[in-house]
């Protein structure tokens, strides 16, 4: 079977879609100056900021009496080998819809190199807000990741004609993608012991969540092959029915249809804790958490549902399968991958010290306990340092580095402080296996400036 023209025409397009159509933490940062120092923040999250980070700091000197962020939003997208920018340029042509021959097979050579394309998006937006040692965040938060082998981007870019004319035999073996969003409501408690001899203060916190599934889809290849006489695609996915998956010809809803969700406006539910420490003294802080030390989560099927996602080509024509059925007829492997598709503890340490007034210095690790079944939301590895410079009137200004799976992330950000009120914005930038770009905008915050990291 040769390549048909909606295939090479419009490679751009269909990889963009591929990544985009798939999906840091599931309680989503909510602070600029976090995201601004390359998320090196555990040791000083104080207020709502310590929903994400670490409930114990709630606890310590320097938290404010109140504070209040309303819908910052962050959004991350990686994609790699073939970048996004890579796409840009291709869309900023004069043709778009035609990719060169000699830019596809680069991006095909690039791709067989890195063995498959990956793309990893993220983001979400919350509400947050601290009082004392208690602080509370509800958010959504939505994630993924897609991965095509060689021959997948292959069949994209060229069809199954190699660029030497031959026909070639293509499989997709491994190439796989996972989306899912959720609702968190966590509530955080932190609580300082007294001051010890030392003049060091040590504290824990904890945090309470509750978790609904908004939207969820997994898919792999089942054995899909493409050669020179025809071929078949097997591609099943589960996921989460849409309003129109519900209505007839038409328009009227189905019986026993569920759309979107399941009971209770949600597919799936469950709840979960962290916990976390944190000890300080004079211009050190240290503090350690795990996040998910529990998290009962799970996927629920009610408002799911199975598609076979199968085809098969030959001179005498084609058939495809792409009609939605119920979830119980989806196969094992794929419904032991839905039910795989969870939760897993993230374990943080972290440190701050403050070289001087107007200058906070911050390091922290990061390690995700998920497998590749598992939600990863960031990178799985992350080790990294932060500063934070207040020397100039109603700016700070921060930067940070870190090495994570794979590569390595720069950010920068900044923050304009009006009194209790700030405007934050970060910047970041990935290199590695999965290049991308991150942005974090916190339009509206309220709270006591934050203090130095230590006791005054």
């Amino acid at each position: 079977m040769r390549r048909s023209s909606n295939l090479w025409l419009r490679p751009a397009a269909i990889l963009s879609f591929a990544a985009l159509s798939t999906a840091e933490a599931q309680q989503l940062n909510t602070s600029a100056a976090a995201a601004g120092v390359g998320g090196n923040y555990l040791a000083r999250a104080r207020g709502f900021d310590a929903v994400a980070w670490n409930p114990a700091n709630l606890g310590l000197p320097g938290n404010s009496g109140f504070s209040i962020a309303i819908l910052p939003a962050t959004a991350s997208f990686t994609l790699d080998p073939i970048t996004l920018g890579d796409i840009k340029s291709v869309q900023n042509n004069k043709a778009p819809n035609i990719v060169p021959r000699a830019t596809r097979q680069a991006w095909l050579d690039k791709v067989t190199a890195a063995g498959g394309e990956t793309g990893t998006p993220s983001g979400g937006t919350s509400v947050a807000l601290g009082v004392g040692p208690f602080a509370l965040q509800v958010g959504m938060t939505f994630f993924g990741a897609v991965k095509l082998n060689p021959d997948a981007v292959q069949a994209i870019l060229f069809g199954n004609v190699a660029p030497d004319g031959s026909v070639r035999a293509l499989n997709f073996q491994n190439s796989k993608y996972n989306a899912g969003g959720v609702t968190t409501a966590a509530l955080s408690y932190g609580h300082a012991f007294s001051e010890r001899k030392d003049g060091s203060i040590l504290a824990f916190g904890a945090t309470v969540k509750v978790v609904g599934g908004n939207f969820v889809g997994i898919g792999q290849d089942a054995g899909s092959n493409i050669n020179a006489n025809g071929g078949t695609i097997s591609f099943p996915s589960v996921g989460t029915r849409s309003f129109q998956d519900c209505r007839d010809d038409t328009g009227v809803v189905k019986a026993g249809c569920t759309p979107m969700t399941g009971p209770g406006g949600f597919n799936g539910n469950g709840f979960g804790a962290d916990i976390g420490t944190s000890w300080l003294r004079d211009k050190l802080g240290v503090s350690a958490a795990i996040q998910n030390v529990f998290n009962t989560f799970s996927w629920g099927e009610e408002g799911l549902s199975y598609r076979p996602g199968s085809g098969q080509f030959d001179v005498n024509g084609d058939t495809t399968d792409f009609d939605q059925r119920p979830i119980s007829s989806a196969p094992a492997a794929l419904r032991s991958a839905l039910a795989n598709y969870k939760f897993k503890p993230t374990i943080l340490v972290g440190l701050a010290y403050e070289l001087r007034k107007d200058v906070t210095v911050s390091a922290d690790a990061r390690q995700q306990m998920a497998g590749d079944q598992g939600i990863l939301i960031g990178p799985k590895t992350s080790v990294g340092a932060g500063v934070e410079y207040r020397g100039i009137p109603l700016l700070a200004l921060r930067g940070g580095a870190n090495y994570i799976t794979g590569g390595t992330a720069l950010s920068v950000g900044a923050g304009l402080r009006f009194g209790r009120y700030e405007l934050g914005a970060a910047i970041a930038t990935q290199q590695g296996d999965n290049k991308g770009t991150s942005v974090f905008v916190n339009l509206f915050s309220l709270r006591k400036p934050p203090e130095p990291p230590h006791r005054t």
